[in-house]
């Protein structure tokens, strides 16, 4: 079962002859040397494959055959429209040299397999292989250092890479330093996702660049929150009950291609009933120029739903979009939709501009109990505020059950000019749900273009109660301190200490933390490692373009725990002026020349741990060795010319 025949019996199928298909050609340079036909090697069964001789080792339906399950298997050369290679032999490692698949694709169904050093280009549906460029289906496969680049055809389905625990639960998949990019073109039909996870659990997905252009699609809310990823059509990363999921330093971008009728819509990443699972020291970054200002989007950076004991640490959210009208529209960096308990966000940097409504962080308890830690973020936001009810424009806001806020920085402003009684505020509780609300908001920097710095508004059958507002440094148009804060609808509300920065107030220390976020900074991640030894120099390199194009540069484990202070929690928003944090956010949203568009290269090396590194060591002696020798022979050469040409003076 795949994630589309979950939902659609009835997905759009493209054939090869599709007009909006790209006409991919064979790599006719690349000349076959007739050695390497069934060529393999007996000290590390390491075989040769290319695509003269490949039918040697896989049989008619491309299926491993049995006598090669365990081997090394290097794939050179290219190859072109070879259907779905299926590996079913346990602890099978893959790699390529100077390979490219044009429209050829993998279904990994064995345990232990690696797949390495990879080229990928596409550009039809595989409905033959769950519509994936790689298929998961099995338990501790490794994606490592993979390049695939994947248009998928006109209202068609494609996925880059899809660990499928459907039909059986996966687990200990790890997705490493691969790059995907993903044009789709689901506009009307289809599901375009570029990385998509089911019911695997311990997934390791880490420095990975994920690129897609996406068009704008509403979203199915037939089984309301309760349709699983599928409710969205379009989406960079999605993730579907997977406990214990690590996404960890990932570049993710997704910009706009194309707007569907409806409620246009698209999330970067949405993890879905993931629980234990922790959201890292990512980029996710959204761009849509498509959609015209006085127009509707809905956007989001990383949207959360039914999700427990989640920490959403270190990451950078920036989204852009020239949408957005009065009331309509969201471009959001974080939602999370409840039931939702102990859902940390910490030390995030989020940045938003709209020309419609705007939030940095929603949250609401509508399915159930919302409850969030909310701690040294920096929010800086934009968008279109007025009295209407929907056209808030909000640093935070929590529709949950009982939250806390700590220590954030927050920015709020419009793109229009404000007038009284706007609905802008740094912190706020203004779209009531039912039920009883608690929020503790302490240590905070807030300032605003707006009447309220922080504003928790209960009615009827939703009360505020037991809240606290207390040392924030907190400023509106015209005000500052205790005066900026509004409390209604409730009971045993206290409001404190507030000041507008001109006389201190109390600061935040760890002790404050809560206990995940204590445990997370305290026992980072380290990992088993990835063992690469097996990846000899011969075979490691294929010449292509991801992150890692050698395993040498593979740099060790990324710890939670860094030098800096703010990693400490010891840099307090309440130490902060607003001129020091105050940048512009146009310029703070906005891509930098020459910066992450959907082809733009990624500088940095992520990176996961690695057990063993390559060694190059012989390579760089006989190379040494090789020119001591050949500057010893000139040197004889020199000697024995000047002894002739003395005798023969005599």
């Amino acid at each position: 079962m795949s994630v589309v025949s979950a939902v659609s019996d009835n997905a759009t199928m493209c054939s090869a002859s599709n007009s909006d298909c790209i006409d991919l050609k064979s790599d006719s340079s690349y000349v076959y040397d007739s050695q390497l036909l069934g060529a393999e090697s007996k000290a590390t069964d390491n075989i040769i494959i290319n695509q003269r001789n490949y039918k040697m080792y896989f049989d008619d339906n491309n299926v491993l055959k049995k006598d090669y399950n365990g081997k090394v298997l290097t794939f050179q050369g290219s190859f072109v429209d070879k259907g779905v290679f299926t590996i079913d032999g346990e602890n099978t490692k893959i790699t390529g040299k100077n390979t490219l698949f044009n429209n050829t694709v993998f279904n990994i169904k064995a345990n232990g397999v690696m797949l390495t050093n990879l080229n990928f280009v596409l550009n039809k549906e595989f409905s033959n292989n769950e519509f994936a460029g790689i298929l998961i289906n099995a338990d501790n496969v490794t994606v490592y250092n993979v390049a695939l680049n994947y248009t998928v055809p006109k209202n068609c389905t494609g996925f880059g890479i899809y660990s499928n625990g459907l039909d059986k639960d996966l687990s200990d998949v790890k997705l490493v330093n691969n790059t995907v990019y993903m044009y789709g073109n689901a506009l009307h039909e289809g599901y375009n996702y570029g990385v998509v996870l089911i019911d695997t659990r311990d997934a390791i997905v880490s420095g990975n660049k994920i690129n897609c252009s996406l068009p704008l699609r509403p979203v199915d809310w037939m089984a309301e929150i309760y349709g699983g990823i599928s409710m969205e059509a379009v989406t960079g990363f999605a993730a579907d009950s997977c406990f214990n999921l690590r996404l960890s330093n990932n570049d993710i971008y997704c910009e706009v291609n194309g707007v569907a009728l409806g409620e246009p819509t698209l999330d970067a990443v949405i993890i879905y009933a993931c629980h234990n699972s922790t959201i890292e020291h990512n980029t996710i970054t959204q761009r849509d120029y498509i959609t015209k200002k006085g127009e509707v989007n809905y956007l989001y950076g990383l949207d959360v739903y039914l999700c427990n004991n989640v920490i959403i640490y270190g990451n950078t959210i920036d989204i852009y979009t020239t949408g957005g009208k009065e009331a309509h529209g969201t471009a959001y960096p974080i939602q999370v939709t409840g039931q939702a308990e102990n859902i940390t966000i910490a030390f995030n940097r989020l940045t938003s501009f709209s020309n419609g409504p705007n939030i940095g962080i929603y949250s609401q308890n509508y399915y159930g109990i919302t409850q969030l830690e909310i701690i040294s973020n920096f929010i800086n936001i934009t968008g279109f505020a007025s009295k209407h009810q929907w056209a808030l424009v909000a640093g935070i806001e929590l529709q949950d059950s009982n939250d806390v806020v700590f220590n954030n920085t927050i920015i709020v402003s419009t793109v229009n000019k404000f007038e009284k009684g706007f609905n802008v505020y740094g912190v706020s509780y203004s779209q009531t749900t039912n039920g009883d609300h608690k929020y503790n908001i302490q240590y905070n920097n807030v300032t605003v273009n707006g009447d309220y710095a922080v504003a928790l508004k209960g009615g009827s059958g939703s009360t505020v109660t037991d809240s606290i507002v207390a040392n924030n440094i907190l400023n509106a148009n015209n005000y500052g301190g205790n005066r900026v804060v509004t409390i209604s609808g409730g009971s045993n509300n206290v409001i404190v200490n507030n000041t507008d920065g001109s006389k201190p107030v109390a600061v935040m220390d760890v002790d404050k933390y809560s206990d995940s976020l204590k445990s997370y900074l305290n026992s980072p991640f380290k990992g088993t490692g990835l063992s690469l030894g097996w990846l000899n120099s011969d075979s490691a390199s294929n010449g292509i373009s991801s992150n890692n194009t050698n395993a040498n540069d593979v740099i060790g484990n990324n710890p939670n725990n860094s030098s800096s202070q703010s990693t400490k929690g010891q840099l307090n928003s309440t130490h902060y002026a607003y001129g020091s944090s105050g940048i512009s956010i146009a310029s703070a949203s906005s891509a930098s020349a020459g910066g992450n568009g959907i082809l733009a290269g990624n500088d940095q090396q992520k990176s996961y741990e690695v057990s063993k590194k390559i060694d190059n060591s012989k390579d760089e002696f006989n190379l040494r060795f090789i020119i001591i020798c050949v500057l010893f022979i000139i040197a004889l050469l020199v000697v024995g010319y000047k002894a002739k040409r003395t005798k023969e003076e005599y």
